[in-house]
């Protein structure tokens, strides 16, 4: 049985979501009828927005809603722990459900205090728009997003398993975890802890192998939240959480900020996992290798240094190839350098592939990102 599409976004069964956006201020909510096993992954970065110590408190009760502000992070702000609270205490007089299981993110400009009024006649306004149908994830998507060009929700469906997700990153995105909120639902009738380990492999082998512009942010949060209305096997479960979350990652990286091409780079042949995931990330990562790529110049010279700086490899034996619109061509083979003009054409593409085997072992990862352009300096240079 393969997977499959359904067009339901986040609101799977009895799920229901909304969204309203006025100016930068966005509300949305993520509402169930009952209380739902409940896991969650955050950031790595020491400084962290106050809605993720929370959220980090309380997961274990199970969440029933979720209140999501976008621009405002509620990072860095003395308040912040206290003004979060507020907006579980907000949401939770709204739709008549105690604030314990209620969790609250945020997103947008850090070090400024939460318009808590705005916020509660946003959520208000939200509460009153609730919906089970796709027009409702739509709507709590869009409210979430800040420079993001492009609204990300997917849902699949697996051997009778339902996954769905919004999402908002484009921008301060890097690997171990990467710059986003994402919010899943499912159906699936598993425990938290069953939920949480799988839920922290996903984001391991998908948001952890996303990179934009190598900035970590203070409020990387994904939230995964189940009815338990179908019984499965976390095998099954798993398989579908990974491509759901990869699916989610691949959204990100095609809407970076500025970005006019899409990355997938798979590193091939490597000793170890680890040399695997390390020289491919160096590759996604490097500012060379991404302005060459908007360039569309074939400069392979970026690509085995970025390797090089990460890991130990044999230049003599290592293959490039890069892929897009149909066409392959070898930029090196066996440590020889092959005729470039093929290349160039391939780099016109919008999506590209790059594809380095070292030849030394079996192990290989994929990783996922895009270029790099004076789009992205002139949007962060005015972001405020």
């Amino acid at each position: 049985m393969d997977i499959k599409g359904i067009n339901s976004g986040i609101c799977i069964d009895n799920f229901r979501a909304s969204g309203i956006k006025e100016e930068k201020y966005g509300i949305a909510l993520i509402v169930n009828d009952k209380i739902c096993e409940t896991a969650g992954v955050f950031t790595t970065n020491s400084i962290k927005g106050a809605h993720i110590l929370v959220d980090r408190k309380k997961i274990e009760n199970g969440f029933q809603a979720i209140v999501i502000n976008s621009g405002n992070a509620n990072a860095c702000v003395k308040s912040g722990i206290r003004d979060a609270k507020k907006m579980c205490e907000m949401a939770g007089r709204e739709l008549s459900i105690d604030p314990r299981h209620i969790g609250v993110a945020s997103t947008g400009i850090i070090g400024r205090k939460l318009n808590l009024e705005k916020i509660k006649d946003l959520t208000k306004k939200a509460s009153s728009r609730l919906s089970d149908s796709p027009e409702g994830s739509k709507g709590a998507a869009k409210a979430i997003m800040t420079t993001d060009t492009k609204l990300k929700q997917i849902s699949f469906e697996y051997k009778g398993i339902k996954i769905g997700g919004i999402a908002k990153g484009a921008g301060m995105i890097a690997p171990d975890l990467a710059t986003m909120l994402c919010f899943l639902t499912t159906n699936a009738a598993l425990n938290r802890k069953t939920l949480q380990n799988a839920l922290e492999r996903a984001v391991n082998d998908s948001f952890n192998l996303l990179v934009i512009d190598g900035d970590m942010s203070t409020n990387d949060t994904v939230i995964l939240m189940s009815n338990g209305k179908k019984s499965c096997n976390s095998k099954d479960f798993q398989y579908l959480l990974n491509y759901v979350t990869r699916e989610m990652a691949k959204l990100m990286a095609r809407d970076g900020e500025g970005a006019t091409k899409f990355l997938e780079v798979e590193l091939q042949g490597a000793k170890t996992v680890n040399d695997a995931r390390a020289g491919a990330k160096a590759i996604v990562s490097s500012s060379l290798v991404k302005t060459a790529v908007f360039g569309e110049n074939p400069n392979w010279g970026r690509i085995t240094a970025a390797i090089g700086s990460k890991i130990k490899f044999d230049f003599e034996k290592t293959d490039i190839l890069l892929e897009s619109m149909g066409e392959s061509a070898y930029v090196v083979k066996k440590g020889r350098v092959i005729d470039l003009d093929k290349v160039r054409d391939i780099l016109k593409g919008r999506d590209i592939r790059i594809i380095v085997n070292l030849n030394s072992g079996k192990e290989k990862a994929m990783v996922w990102g895009c270029d790099l352009t004076p789009k992205y300096v002139e949007i962060n240079a005015g972001y405020n």
